[in-house]
């Protein structure tokens, strides 16, 4: 139960205001949404091979706006990539290649991207993620609105984002 505190002003009747937000940090893998696998070896020919693969951990999670960028090393060219499952664009000027999918969910849980470049394995990190999803880590939901006096309810919408704020990969 969400409630005001005694002797506050009440909530707002016709603005958005939000009563609920919550921060999650842990470093047990076994909690992440998604997990990141980022594999360069050197290919011998002043080189790597880059490997990257990601897999849903959460399998009731709708992951929306998948974006996984990996830093490439400057004045090598582009990338030559070989398999990918999804999209992806490689800014040459940030020397970014941006490795997109519009959802990742239990249907579409696991996927991979292999490419060459020039450079060395640790060239390749840290490769950053982000992405939204309509649902809340914790399932957390609102089922009623009730006035405090007398309980009647009052109708109420209400909407749920999960968005990363930071997710790395070392």
């Amino acid at each position: 139960m969400i409630r005001r505190p005694p002797r506050s002003t009440l909530f707002p009747y016709t603005t958005l205001f939000r009563s609920l937000k919550y921060r999650f940090q842990t470093q047990d893998e076994s909690f992440l949404p998604l997990s990141i696998n980022c594999w360069p070896s050197e290919n011998g020919q002043n080189g790597c091979d880059v490997n990257i693969e990601y897999e849903l951990e959460q399998e009731n999670m709708e992951l929306n706006d998948v974006l996984i960028s990996i830093p490439l090393p400057s004045g090598v060219g582009g990338p030559l990539i070989g398999d990918c499952d999804g999209e992806y664009n490689h800014d040459s000027r940030k020397n970014i290649l941006t490795w997109s999918h519009p959802v990742i969910d239990v249907g579409n849980k696991s996927g991979s991207l292999e490419f060459s470049i020039g450079g060395h394995p640790d060239d390749f990190f840290p490769v950053n993620i982000s992405f939204v999803s309509k649902k809340s880590y914790c399932d957390l939901r609102v089922i009623d609105v009730v006035l405090l006096d007398g309980g009647n309810p009052v109708k109420f919408s209400n909407e749920t984002v999960f968005y990363v704020e930071r997710y790395e990969i070392v």
